[in-house]
């Protein structure tokens, strides 16, 4: 397998999720009603594919025990942290500040992942890629519509981020023992019974019925090509990725999360947005250059 081909379709889906997270948003669903529903058709878009293609595993407790704990710290947690943001600023501003999961997921591999210490000639690459991040942040302020909001806003996203790069190194690390296809189900099944949860507690009753043709259209999408399509491409990356190249997914997501808010939801973009965009991109590459990535023995890879 080719190392570049999951980890490109987890960077597509998740750049497409926000946009159409926001777009769910936008048409008065609320977060706790919106997201069971997105899990639960990326479940059941998930066990279709594995159970189609002939790679539903039977799984032990301890692979349970693995994919639980990323269901909750790699999916629901972030999720509903970075979800509920998009309630009070624009999915520019919120895509952009994924670019801080990188920073996130190269810290915590420093202390989870065997043989993947943070190398400090990365570190320019990385601080290059934030910079861009704080143009793409500042150019989106006028945007808001008041400073409380922002403040929110970013808070709640801030946290999700930081989760799910802790999030990304985990999996890197239980990927070297476990094949993804062992863990992509039990995580889904544990994120979607984590949401349920939050849900009886935070929930609001909602009549489905009331929802538009349209809307649902907007939430089969999310499920499927923003949710299944991203976490499970993602657990395959994790087994021919070191942390490193995981981490430069949250550099791209936000550029093609940020064009796709302004090409299908209308929002706005500056020349300071441009700016940060092409700072972003200048990190990735000077990144990837400079991490030389020496295969662990025993993980499957091609690179």
């Amino acid at each position: 397998m080719n190392p570049w081909t999951p980890l490109v379709a987890a960077t597509l889906g998740w750049g497409l999720s926000n946009v159409l997270s926001k777009a769910v948003l936008n048409a008065d669903v609320d977060t706790f009603s919106f997201l069971p529903l997105r899990y639960g058709i990326g479940l059941l878009t998930l066990f279709a594919f594995l159970a189609g293609t002939g790679r539903i595993q039977r799984s032990e407790g301890h692979i349970w025990g693995k994919g639980t704990i990323l269901g909750v710290i790699n999916m629901s947690i972030p999720t509903i942290l970075m979800t509920k943001g998009l309630e009070f600023i624009p999915a520019t501003v919120g895509s952009l500040l994924i670019a801080l999961i990188p920073i996130a997921t190269v810290a915590a591999a420093h202390f989870v992942v065997p043989g993947e210490r943070f190398k400090p000639r990365t570190l320019p690459g990385l601080l290059l890629s934030l910079v861009g991040v704080a143009f793409l942040v500042s150019g989106g302020v006028d945007l808001v519509s008041s400073l409380s909001d922002l403040i929110l806003g970013v808070s709640l996203t801030t946290a999700g981020v930081l989760i799910a790069g802790v999030g990304g190194a985990v999996s890197r690390r239980f990927t070297l023992t476990t094949p993804s296809s062992a863990l992509v189900l039990p995580q889904f099944v544990s994120g979607l019974a984590t949401l349920l949860m939050v849900l009886a507690f935070f929930g609001e009753d909602t009549n489905l019925t009331t929802f538009e043709p349209s809307v649902w259209w907007l939430i089969i999408a999310s499920g499927t090509l923003g949710t299944a399509v991203p976490f499970a491409t993602f657990l395959f990356a994790a087994e021919v990725n070191p942390a490193s190249r995981l981490a430069l997914t949250g550099y791209v997501v936000p550029v093609l999360a940020t064009v796709g808010a302004i090409m299908f939801l209308g929002e706005s973009f500056t020349m300071i947005m441009i700016f940060g965009a092409v700072l972003i991109l200048a990190g990735v590459y000077w990144s990837e250059s400079a991490a030389k990535y020496v295969p662990t023995p025993g993980v499957r890879s091609t690179a």
